[in-house]
């Protein structure tokens, strides 16, 4: 319990505040203005996976000196399904050829397993880690 809510604290204060800074980043890269929802929606659907499978990662590299790199090592092979739905969604509605729905919903689905199973193997890890 103490691991989702580490990760949902995570999220609260760092996802939502960049998933509502998207329009103005999205500006500044000189997006199009009918990508904006789908923008908005992978970042708002997505940052929960990277929240919470980074979770399972500090979990596992708690008591390792200079865990930095061993982190990003299990961790970034994780995040690449997220990175490239999400990516996948907004080129489609750069595009104009519409159809991003389902990349959402796979991105969807990504997020609510790592809201699940997440926490589960970072407090298996952490009694890895204490014991």
């Amino acid at each position: 319990l103490a691991a989702a809510a580490k990760a949902l604290a995570h999220w609260i204060s760092t996802g939502i505040p960049l998933a509502l800074m998207t329009p103005l980043l999205g500006l500044l890269m000189n997006l199009d203005a009918k990508a904006y929802p789908a923008l908005m929606a992978t970042m708002l659907l997505g940052t929960p996976a990277v929240s919470f499978l980074g979770a399972i990662g500090a979990a596992l590299t708690l008591k390792t000196r200079r865990g930095g790199l061993l982190l990003a090592l299990l961790v970034l092979p994780l995040y690449v399904p997220t990175l490239i739905f999400g990516i996948s969604a907004v080129s489609a509605a750069v595009m104009g050829h519409g159809g991003y729905e389902a990349s959402i919903l796979i991105l969807t689905a990504i997020s609510l397993a790592s809201v699940v199973l997440g926490p589960i193997a970072a407090a298996a890890a952490l009694r890895m880690q204490i014991g």
